[in-house]
């Protein structure tokens, strides 16, 4: 009696322990049917591992108890689902098994008599390891006619390299598992596409607008190498990155990027934190805070480099752990500690800073801040949870359409910023043209005052030489010589004072003036001397406009320095006025004198050392002259020797610059 009680307390254990799920058959299929009360299940530690495609060792799990409605999940447990479908038709039938979208991992291995098949999906599962291509939610089951499968799943969440690092709370998984026949799964599928085709619509046109400005502002930086756009490309790319992140995993883009659904998942809160980052260092250089307040400055690129810091912690940790409950907390705490802290320096901005950026600052942000919001709230299912405004609008109410209204009203910034910075570069240039002119006004009267002055000591040098001329007439008693000489003498002063005044003459003028010079100092030179003065047929002397008193210094150098120490019986000077073109016209002033060595000699040796002032004088003048005007003048001496007698050779170069 014992040995048969014995036996019926293990029959009852086994019994409890090993619940058989009931036989779902197709032919009893209406559309849809949840495995509540159909499946049995069981759980084991998340890292456990257990040998899917052995069925012994999937039906040695213990503890196996029907699935309940009822049942709460714990996020690190990985639970095990078993149930049994018989396809009680004569025809092939292909069924689908809805996984629920909050599971991570799910692992299917399907019985067939002796074989198995592994079948996976969830939201941590790359896409090219789906068990159907269109979503990462649905694993289709094809069953033969009079053919039973039978199904172990396991659902978890996906545990992170280094799971103990955290200690995660959610998400829970669901076994929430609903097989669907086909037609009802296309029909389903079909509506979720249409109702997400306005969302793909809108997101596709959100992702463009943030293509192009994101092209545009690069162009901006390559172009003029500004700090300001650098940081707002960086602000765009971060925004451009998150809509594309954002991509419906059945297009063909969100198909590409779900291989990587770790990253995918986790990179989204890392460039949200980034791209605010960047936008900070934004505000920096439009509003230019290293101006008008540098504290201010500073705490703004502090909180950026500390935002850029979490982001790249958070992400690291992310990748490494999967832990849902610090992405949950991440996702509002985040936000509640930012916002107060966002809203405070909109405040701050209005009240302390003062440049015609700041209301494009507040109207972009009022907006990124409305948008914002409704987008957050409705992401954390707080509003508009299962409501379809009019239009689909509330397809419009994501972080990106946001930032893409406040782009808009950024770019009206920028725009506004280079129309005042090309004004105020306007005003610069204008301000330092007319500063330059001031300054060239100013130099050019200083250069004639000097050139006057200049003129002004000509004066009195030529006034003393002939004074010395007369001297010498009148003390040879040669009175009929004198009043000649005095005659020409004063029509001569009368246009040396007249060309003083001149900052340019004629050349009929200066030879005019030139002629009563030497008629004067012929009449002291007595007939032992003679010149000529040569003009080319092709020179105007009318309209060939020169600076006043060009040509006497020279003349007068040659006559006392050269022609009044020489012992030859004919002193003779030659003046040759030619123009090799229409812009250049030389003078020659040639005499057979006793030349410039013998000069300097004679000069050494005498007794009353006597100064040509003349020629330093007239040097001056031709520099001057020279640094301020077009027109250039160059000066070529040459010493002749000609049949055993020396001479002198200079030769005027004036460029005319039209």
């Amino acid at each position: 009696m014992t040995r048969y009680l014995l036996w019926g307390g293990m029959m009852l254990m086994v019994l409890t322990s090993w619940a058989v799920p009931d036989t779902l058959y197709l032919g009893q299929l209406n559309g849809h049917q949840t495995l509540f009360q159909k499946a049995t299940y069981t759980f084991t530690p998340i890292r456990r591992h257990v040998n899917a495609t052995n069925l012994d060792s999937l039906r040695a799990l213990p503890d196996w108890k029907i699935l309940e409605k009822s049942l709460n999940t714990q996020p690190q447990q990985a639970y095990w689902v078993h149930f049994v479908i018989h396809n009680d038709t004569d025809l092939p039938r292909v069924v689908y098994v809805y996984t629920s979208s909050v599971n991570q991992s799910v692992r299917f291995s399907v019985f067939r008599g002796d074989s198995c098949q592994i079948l996976q999906s969830g939201t941590m599962t790359p896409t090219s390891q789906w068990a159907t291509s269109e979503n990462d939610t649905y694993i289709p089951l094809p069953i033969g006619a009079n053919q039973t499968i039978r199904v172990f799943g396991r659902i978890s969440h996906q545990t992170g390299i280094l799971p103990f690092l955290t200690d995660f709370k959610t998400p829970k998984p669901s076994l929430n598992l609903q097989i669907e026949s086909e037609d009802y799964y296309q029909k389903r599928v079909l509506r979720e596409y249409r109702s997400n085709m306005p969302e793909f619509q809108y997101r596709s046109w959100i992702q463009g607008a943030l293509a192009l400005a994101m092209l545009f502002v690069g162009l901006l930086y390559v172009k003029y190498r500004q700090p300001i756009y650098a940081y707002y490309w960086v602000y765009i790319v971060c925004s451009f990155v998150f809509s594309l992140l954002k991509t419906r995993a059945y297009t063909p883009l969100g198909h590409s990027l779900g291989e990587w659904p770790l990253l995918k998942n986790h990179l989204m809160e890392t460039l949200l934190w980034w791209g605010i980052g960047a936008y900070l260092f934004f505000m920096i250089e439009l509003l230019d805070l290293k101006k008008t307040n540098p504290h201010i400055r500073t705490w703004f690129r502090r909180l950026a480099v500390l935002l850029w810091g979490y982001g790249a912690v958070y992400l690291t940790v992310m990748l490494l752990t999967n832990d849902g409950g610090l992405q949950k907390l991440s996702f509002w705490g985040g936000r509640f500690v930012a916002f107060p802290l966002y809203l405070f320096t909109l405040i701050w901005i209005r009240r302390s800073v003062k440049s015609p950026m700041v209301p494009y600052i507040i109207l972009a942000n009022a907006v990124l801040g409305f948008f914002g919001m409704l987008a957050w709230l409705r992401a954390g299912e707080v509003i508009l949870k299962g409501v379809k405004l009019p239009a689909n609008l509330d397809d419009l109410l994501t972080l990106s359409f946001a930032v893409v209204a406040e782009i808009i009203v950024l770019s009206l910034a920028i725009a506004h910023r280079v129309r005042l910075l090309e004004k105020e570069k306007t005003q610069s240039q204008l301000a330092y043209f007319e500063e330059l002119q001031n300054k060239s006004f100013y130099e050019k009267r200083m250069a004639e005052t000097e050139m006057l002055a200049l003129r002004s000591q000509m004066n009195p040098h030529f006034l003393f030489n002939s004074l010395n001329s007369l001297e010498y007439l009148i003390m040879s008693n040669d009175e009929k010589k004198a009043s000649s000489y005095l005659a020409k003498f004063s029509k001569l002063l009368r246009m040396i004072l007249n060309h003083s005044r001149e900052e340019s003459i004629s050349l009929e003028e200066e030879l005019t003036a030139l002629r009563y010079y030497l008629d004067i100092e012929a009449m002291r030179l007595g007939d032992d001397f003679e010149y000529q003065i040569e003009v080319q047929r092709n020179v105007d002397v009318e309209s060939l406009i020169i600076p006043p008193l060009l040509l006497q210094p020279f003349v007068e150098n040659a006559i006392w320095h050269g022609l009044m120490p020489s012992h030859l019986s004919s002193k003779k000077l030659a003046i040759r006025i030619r123009s090799k073109d229409d812009k250049k016209v030389e003078f020659e002033i040639e005499d057979n004198g006793i030349g410039r060595k013998k000069a300097s000699e004679l000069r050494n040796r005498s007794t009353v050392k006597r100064k040509s002032y003349g020629m330093d004088i007239t040097q001056q003048r031709i520099d001057l002259f020279n640094r301020n005007y077009p027109n250039q003048l160059t000066i070529e001496v040459f010493d002749l020797q000609k049949e055993g007698q020396t001479g002198t050779l200079v030769r005027i170069i004036y460029q005319i610059d039209n």
